[in-house]
């Protein structure tokens, strides 16, 4: 037993959810969680002070649910590292049920604290009571019930370990959401939080040596199936594909070893504007990076000579769709590389899982026969076709969001962390972002591919970060405006590039947008002033109508905290050039 003293039994349960709170925030922090991102509620009050009182955490409140579950899915993929969420009972979980899905798809370590009622308050129609037992289903890799706070060695044990062994969860080969709800008893404030802080001192005492050896563990390299390897090494005409790959920011061994056996096989590089290969330095000097492949995979006679036998798959599948039909069209062997079992063949193609990571896999080929002419082929259609794009960026005009992709691509600085919205938005990046060697990272929400958390997304990711800059869409960045009520609590540097088209610019693409009906129910135009949006949120805002403006802005972002710069664009244009640019044979009608 812990607690000796004889209290009331009201302050006796008080004093021991504070202690559970406290051993709670206490055992994540030893764990390396150091961002906890609360919102405000009764139920929840032992956890979310803990954390306000804890100083190895970095704890965050914010307002609206759906907002802190993203800005927490944010700092959780800049980082790498698990964030915990904290919410009190009712609705309030289930508002985080979109970042969840997008955590558990895009395999981002996220902790999920959600507190309920005592049991007693369950299925009686009291106050704020929702079924919260595996809210979030399949979507998390565990779910844990936590029971009534006991004043007992084994019940601490058990937080503790449990703890311990779900961080590993979140954290571990295969990276995701855990969540837990806990159970708490009124009342949750003691009168005498001193005496509790000595009490937890003295039981983490007892625990110190086994929570610390969880912060030693890392990753293990896993060796590839030699006949995998064999069958692999086999193919003369390969291309590796390298899509939206989390595991691959901020990490240039792996990109060195992309880089390795890449050479070693004689395949070029097909790299997704969401992989940070575009950025390397290291592959655009000893690689064949491929980028403008959206381009030349649109011309069938030139598609038909470039048939790979072979394709390297890690990570997802590129956002191109011309990519994907060029693959299903001759149906090559796919070897999927990943360190577990996740299926991440969305076009069913003839695929192999290739369990293995990628240090290892580049260790386990040797020498091989090189095609030099399949080399050849593939470089020298990239430098024709990004000399046609570079031509026709440089005519197009300056409010084309194509331009101002490329221009950001140009001229972003060094140490940059960027965001890109869904939508038109990563497919602009996608066709007109430039290589080069900044070795900036790019992140962007593409596991359930929503626009819902955009701006609460990338506000997380610039939290105490890297200056960061996003680009999104006016419906993108409505859907997700809450995320300006976050200022107060965001400490960082992040530049809102706004790309205002009045509306949904994807569906412009779609044969939808001949329907009479297409502008109330597909464009959906929203009447905002956005000037006035920011400035009742306190949040600086600029209007560009430039190039030479938005430049000088890209380059200084640093220290400006968080700003949104606004630039007016015609939809219906965008798509005409868009269109002239892919098919320049062809009059866009």
């Amino acid at each position: 037993m812990v607690l000796s003293n004889s209290p009331s039994d009201g302050e006796a349960q008080a004093q021991l959810n504070t202690l559970v709170g406290g051993l709670v925030v206490e055992v994540l922090a030893r764990l390396g969680v150091s961002l906890i991102v609360s919102a405000p509620g009764s139920r929840s009050t032992s956890l979310t002070l803990a954390a306000a009182e804890n100083g190895k955490i970095d704890a965050i409140s914010i307002l609206d649910e759906r907002s802190a579950g993203f800005f927490a899915l944010g700092a959780a993929k800049a980082s790498g590292k698990p964030v915990a969420l904290i919410c009190t009972s009712g609705t309030a979980a289930a508002n985080f049920y979109p970042a969840v899905i997008e955590a558990q798809i895009s395999n981002v370590p996220l902790l999920v604290l959600s507190c309920d009622r005592p049991f007693d308050l369950r299925n009686c129609s009291a106050g704020q009571v929702i079924d919260q037992i595996k809210l979030f289903g399949n979507n998390v890799n565990a779910f844990y019930e936590i029971g009534l706070p006991e004043n007992t060695d084994s019940y601490f044990n058990y937080i503790r370990q449990t703890l311990v062994h779900s961080v590993t969860k979140a954290n571990g080969l295969n990276k995701g959401p855990v969540h837990f709800n806990f159970s708490f008893r009124e009342p949750f404030i003691c009168s005498d939080p001193k005496s509790i802080s000595l009490k937890l001192e003295q039981l983490l005492n007892s625990h110190a040596n086994v929570v610390a050896k969880i912060t030693e563990h890392s990753e293990p390299s896993i060796s590839p199936e030699p006949l995998l390897v064999e069958k692999l090494t086999s193919h003369r005409k390969g291309l590796i594909v390298v899509g939206n790959a989390q595991e691959l920011a901020n990490n240039p061994d792996s990109i060195k070893c992309i880089a390795e056996i890449s050479h070693a096989l004689g395949w070029p590089i097909l790299a997704d504007v969401l992989s940070p290969l575009r950025n390397s330095q290291q592959l655009l000097e000893t690689s064949t990076l491929i980028t403008h492949y959206d381009y030349f995979m649109r011309d069938a006679e030139m598609s038909e000579e470039l048939q790979p036998t072979a394709i390297l798959q890690i990570g997802a599948l590129p956002t191109s769709k011309v990519f994907r039909a060029y693959l299903k069209s001759f149906s090559p062997v796919q070897f999927l590389l990943g360190n577990g079992f996740k299926n991440i063949d969305p076009i069913n193609a003839h695929s192999i899982p290739l369990i293995a990571t990628i240090d290892a896999l580049s260790s386990a080929i040797g020498p091989c026969q090189v095609d030099e002419n399949w080399v050849n082929s593939w470089s020298n259609l990239e430098c024709d076709y990004s000399a046609r794009v570079d031509r026709s960026i440089q005519s197009a005009d300056f409010k084309f969001e194509g331009k101002v992709t490329r221009l950001i691509s140009q001229y972003l600085p060094e140490n940059t962390d960027v965001f890109l919205a869904n939508s038109m938005t990563v497919r602009y990046a996608e066709s007109f972002w430039q290589k080069n060697t900044t070795n900036n990272s790019i992140f962007c929400n593409r596991g359930a591919n929503g626009i819902d958390g955009t701006l609460s997304t990338a506000m997380g990711m610039a939290h105490n970060g890297k200056p960061s800059l996003l680009i999104t869409g006016d419906l993108a960045f409505l859907h997700d405006s809450n995320g300006l009520l976050n200022t107060h609590s965001f400490d960082g540097d992040l530049l809102v590039i706004l790309i205002n088209n009045d509306g949904g610019g994807i569906f412009e693409h779609l044969p939808i947008a001949e329907s009479d009906h297409f502008e109330n129910y597909f464009a959906t135009p929203q009447t905002v002033n956005f000037n006035q949006l920011c400035e009742s949120h306190g949040v600086n805002y600029q209007a560009v109508e430039d190039a030479e403006t938005l430049l000088m802005e890209v380059r200084s972002i640093a220290g400006n905290g968080l700003k949104v710069i606004e630039i007016v664009t015609d939809r219906k244009n965008d798509v005409k050039t868009f269109y002239q640019i892919n098919h320049p044979n062809t009059d866009a009608n």
